[in-house]
């Protein structure tokens, strides 16, 4: 496996930096206010139907540096495979989409009355997407290592969304479009197990991912401002 991952590497720096330009700005590192995470690009129903670009900014910024630390390690600890199994390209499609349709699914719940903000939707696309590979090609790999990651990545899908139903302050419907987007996304794009096979498919299968995810997310975002 490898040990370094270059888009998730970026992603973390990309979250990073706008977490200190937060703190540069007199953001608590802690439990930064509503209003401030607001005003840095939170979603929000009423904002983002007049600026749909938070939809996307809202998933760089994080309430405090431990919401930021746990998604970061999420992201690390899952990103280097997932762009191992579908490439930086696909990969970075992958973690985008479900950020922004992750974004989208929270304006019909948390968003609609609060500030959501969070990289988690984008992070459980990537999980959505692993989990794909690993029930679908799992003839394609190690089967004690896809034992292995399978329940890891199964219970950490599982105790999270529990945590979300139990524990207020979490976005459980970013979490759900996430997942889903992402799952639906690693069926739908090429996996990189057979190089021969990944070159013939990749182009076709990458177009009808990226349709797949824009009519969706035209769908969900005109049934949201409506």
């Amino acid at each position: 496996m490898q040990v370094f991952s270059w888009v998730s590497g970026w992603i973390i720096l990309a979250n990073v930096a706008v977490w200190l330009g937060n703190i540069a700005t007199g953001m608590d590192p802690m439990n930064p206010r509503v209003d401030q995470l607001l005003e840095w690009g939170g979603n929000a129903l009423p904002f983002t139907q007049l600026q749909p670009w938070r939809l996307f900014t809202a998933t760089l910024l994080h309430g405090g540096i431990l919401h930021l630390a746990m998604n970061m390690w999420a992201l690390w600890d899952t990103g280097r495979i997932c762009e191992q199994f579908y490439g930086r390209l696909q990969f970075a499609f992958i973690y985008l989409a479900s950020g922004l349709l992750g974004s989208l699914a929270s304006l019909f719940f948390s968003a609609a009355e609060g500030v959501s903000v969070g990289a988690s939707g984008a992070i459980f696309g990537v999980v959505g997407a692993l989990l794909a590979a690993l029930f679908t090609k799992s003839d394609r790999l190690n089967p004690e290592w896809v034992k292995a990651v399978r329940r890891s990545m199964l219970f950490f899908t599982a105790f999270s969304l529990f945590l979300g139903f139990t524990v207020g302050h979490i976005d459980n419907s970013a979490h759900i479009g996430g997942l889903i987007t992402g799952a639906v996304l690693g069926i739908v794009l090429a996996e990189r197990f057979d190089p021969e096979e990944f070159n013939k498919q990749v182009v076709p299968r990458a177009v009808a991912g990226v349709i797949l995810a824009l009519g969706i997310g035209l769908g969900l975002w005109h049934i949201a401002t409506a």
